[in-house]
């Protein structure tokens, strides 16, 4: 393991429960066990299992109680965005453009994304301390909505899998649930 001064890792950390789960256990953290014992967390915000970076066996975590909004997040239940966050929806406009521009946020230590509309996305890239900037990474993912549907599920797929490469973001086909032709029309 590279070495990493002192001073930039917090450890002998402990959890009791329902704040952390095994990376490995992502995305398909449904009926997953809570991880349960001593972590440590690394500058770089990531968590890990053990008291420190030298114990045996460590293994990556992710934090699963919190979202942008400040409140709690329950993997149990997933939660609909309140109002701020709410996501955009193509418009009349948009569908005579044929394609409209989509904007999420994904949480910079775990594949957790939520699709937010265009102001809050502006607030993140501004990064306004009025929200949760520091956690979160803001990227926007062109989206087509008319035309030839084989042709229209092809673009949004490869621009979809373009994102997640060029922005780091995996799994963000998962989230989208791989509905390439979401909010698709044939005759806007």
């Amino acid at each position: 393991m590279t070495y990493i001064p002192k001073n930039k890792i917090q450890t002998n950390l402990y959890t009791s429960g329902k704040q952390f789960t095994y990376v490995e256990n992502m995305p398909t953290w449904q009926n997953k066990p809570f991880y349960i014992g001593y972590y440590h967390k690394l500058y770089n915000g990531k968590f890990y299992s053990g008291k420190t970076p030298n114990d045996i066996n460590i293994k990556e975590l992710i934090q699963i109680n919190e979202d942008p909004s400040g409140e709690d997040f329950n993997y149990e239940k997933p939660q609909t965005p309140s109002t701020p966050y709410a996501p955009l929806i193509p418009t009349p406009q948009d569908y005579q453009n044929g394609e409209f521009i989509r904007y999420f946020v994904c949480r910079l230590n775990q594949p957790l994304f939520i699709e937010i509309n265009k102001d809050t996305f502006d607030k993140y890239k501004q990064k306004n301390p009025a929200v949760s900037w520091k956690l979160y990474k803001p990227f926007s993912l062109f989206w087509v909505l008319t035309g030839d549907i084989n042709q229209v599920a092809q673009t949004n797929k490869k621009v979809t899998e373009f994102t997640e490469t060029k922005e780091n973001v995996l799994g963000l086909s998962i989230y989208l649930k791989e509905d390439w032709t979401q909010y698709y029309k044939t005759n806007p």
